[in-house]
């Protein structure tokens, strides 16, 4: 066995050590990530400010991150260990901690001894191991980050109670972190800026999937891999383009190939091994399958578990198939009709059933009824806003608006904003419309209510066995508990929200705009309810020559009128689009926003397209360069797709962030679900 470092020749490692090292196990297919950074390790490895000792690997779960960091271990032969990080972890957690310690020779008397234990940080970095950091972006206090950009540095040092730790030039940190889950936050660019290498792991091709599979499972159908690697694939792409926070990776495809070759049926372990781990919801189902039927998979699947199952009786003799007839008595023949009867089949009333038609059963109390069941709207007794203020901030957003695409290729474009008037009929339409959504929305309030209370605390906590600040005082206490821990910080929900639609001529068709009121009306009842800013914008283009650009500030976070939620019934087909304009001025208002974290959502129903020549590549290029320069100043942006450009659409915002809205019914709950899952 090789007890030296391949970075280190001279480096003898000791016993303990050699046990740390990762052993790569037969099943191990050594992928082009692998191999590219060994290369690029030890290429740099003796060039001194080029030297690679910190590596960020992201990527969903189940996409080999760990595995790819103990297979460096196994590689490099350097001990391998980890930390993985959590919400409230403090400095102690990245230096260790001094921890009271009875002395065995004085048991009897009430000598106490203050002994320093390093973590796991600290080990590894003074004594050159390989050290996995898992999902740092959860945690969230930023000086316990800062403290990891100590141990991150070329030559960098820790001080510690007892001394300081020099890093050792063997020791190679590797960030292992998730995209976008619940939790998670932005790597901090500090620590971002200190990585040498990065790689983006996502799932592999079909072909290296297959080939995983076949050594960690023994299977070598090539039928079953293949066509169970197809379905992977396009689960992971349809739940990423529809905001499904599971995922489909390698791990559920391995437990699925394997379950499979053990004997079970494909088309019922399909559900138990992908489905339901990447989401439960009925409605979350739904797309999944449908995206599976869509593209013949299902049918697939069918034939295939079908083949396979007839295959599986031929080889085992044993299995006997007895047929009753309808008057109990036992037949051995075996009718063709009956053979599909052995498939399951999901009952409507099955868990995690996607049939969406008992929704209508569904009763949701309420005390907002009259008498005679119709609903009570309970007004606001407020004065009517003055309207030098209306006008006032009808000046401020047009010369905002104005600003913002200054120095770009719309500044000689004529822009006006308008900020629609509500009428009595506007009212009457908003309140039968808001009737009808808000089962949808009360339950989703219901379901959100819990992710806003949180627990604010920014003190200290005393009487603490080990922490970071040590209480003279408590010393006479004889109980050892002479520290304070800080407590988590103050975490309140911090999202802003910008609905953008688009009020081009052609949202007109197949019920486009009727479904835009309903998603604007159902995100603005919940947004509200649950504290959360939000605007409501709507925008066409080449209305006139006077009025090149048209921007509809329906409803503003900063407006001070209480009636501007019926404006919302003006949305409207009027002419063409300017999308980048429109992103570009929706996106420096929303900036204004304190909240940390700020979602755009557009929708659209087809590509930019507005006279003289805002069109085609063009229009493409500015699309591209206005969402990467917003996002570079922290918004985000999904784009729900209606109409059929959706392919186009996704073009431009990238797969990962727009929806696939096949059914318009399903709009406002939908992007109401996506809401709550940024909180």
């Amino acid at each position: 066995m090789r007890k030296t470092c391949v970075l280190s020749p001279d480096r003898q490692l000791t016993e303990e050590e050699q046990a740390l090292v990762w052993k790569k196990p037969p099943s191990h297919i050594e992928s082009e990530a692998e191999k590219r950074i060994y290369q690029e390790v030890v290429r740099n490895w003796n060039r001194g400010e080029m030297k690679i000792s910190t590596i960020l690997l992201e990527g969903d779960a189940g996409s080999g991150k760990t595995q790819l960091a103990k297979a460096l271990s196994a590689a490099f032969n350097l001990p391998y260990t980890k930390i993985t990080c959590f919400a409230d972890m403090d400095k102690s957690d990245i230096l260790g901690s001094i921890l009271p310690v009875l002395s065995e020779e004085n048991s009897q008397s009430d000598a106490v001894e203050y002994r320093y234990y390093p973590s796991e940080i600290v080990r590894a970095y003074e004594n050159g191991w390989l050290l996995e950091i898992q999902e740092p972006t959860v945690i969230r206090d930023a000086a316990v980050l800062m403290a990891l950009n100590s141990v991150l540095e070329p030559d960098g040092s820790l001080n510690l109670p007892t001394r300081i730790a020099r890093r050792h030039p063997d020791f190679i940190a590797v960030i292992t972190t998730n995209r976008g889950y619940n939790g998670c936050r932005p790597l901090n660019e500090a620590l971002r800026d200190r990585v040498q290498h990065a790689e983006k792991l996502d799932l592999p091709p079909k072909e290296v999937m297959m080939e995983r599979a076949k050594a960690k499972t023994g299977c070598q159908s090539e039928e079953v891999l293949s066509l169970l690697a197809e379905t992977i694939i396009l689960l992971d792409k349809t739940a990423r383009a529809n905001a499904i926070k599971g995922v489909a990776g390698m791990r559920s495809y391995i437990f699925w190939v394997d379950a499979v070759h053990s004997g079970a049926s494909i088309q019922e372990s399909l559900y138990h091994k992908v489905l339901y781990k990447i989401t439960t919801d009925p409605q979350e189902l739904g797309i999944l399958e449908e995206a599976l039927q869509r593209q013949r998979l299902t049918e697939k699947l069918k034939e295939l578990d079908s083949i396979h199952t007839s295959h599986l009786e031929k080889e085992n003799p044993e299995v006997m198939e007895i047929k009753l007839s309808a008057d109990g008595e036992v037949s051995s023949e075996i009718d063709e009709a009956d053979k599909d009867a052995v498939r399951l089949r999901k009952s409507a009333d099955q868990e995690g059933s996607s049939d969406k038609s008992s929704d209508e059963n569904i009763a949701i109390s309420s005390n907002d009824n009259g008498e005679n069941g119709t609903p009570l709207y309970h007004e606001l007794d407020q004065s009517k806003i003055n309207e030098s203020q209306k006008k006032e901030f009808r000046k401020q957003l047009n010369k905002e608006a104005r600003q913002s695409v200054q120095g770009s290729l719309h500044e000689a474009i004529k822009l006006i904003v308008h900020r629609p008037e509500a009428t009595d009929q506007n009212r009457e339409e908003y309140h039968k419309m808001a009737a009808s959504l808000m089962p949808v929305i009360r339950e989703l309030i219901h379901k959100t209510n819990p992710l806003l209370e949180h627990e604010v605390s920014t003190e200290f906590a005393k009487s603490q066995l080990y922490g970071t600040k040590f209480c003279a005082e408590q010393v006479a206490s004889m109980d050892f508990r002479v520290f304070a821990r800080k407590r988590p910080p103050e975490e309140e929900p911090s999202l802003a929200v910008a609905l953008r639609i688009d009020e081009s001529a052609s949202m007109s068709a197949f019920g486009r705009l009727e479904a835009a009121k309903q998603a604007a009306v159902a995100l603005y009842e919940f947004c509200t309810e649950c504290g959360i800013p939000i605007m409501v914008y709507g925008d066409t283009a080449d209305r006139s020559k006077l009025e090149q650009m048209s921007i509809y500030s329906y409803v503003d976070f900063e407006s001070k009128d209480p009636d501007e939620k019926y404006s919302l019934m003006n949305i409207q087909a009027r002419s063409n689009n300017r999308d980048g304009m429109a992103l570009r001025i929706l996106s420096d208002r929303l900036l204004k926003a304190p909240q940390k974290t700020k979602l755009i959502i557009s929708l659209s129903d087809g590509q930019p397209k507005a006279m003289p020549d805002y069109t085609g590549e063009k229009a493409a290029y500015d699309m591209k360069n206005t969402l990467q320069e917003y996002r570079r100043k922290g918004i985000q942006f999904l784009a729900a797709a209606i109409g059929q450009d959706k392919e186009a659409i996704r073009d431009l915002y990238g797969a990962e962030n727009t929806l696939d809205i096949s059914d318009l019914k399903e709009l406002p709950a939908r992007l109401v679900q996506i809401i709550a899952r940024f909180l």
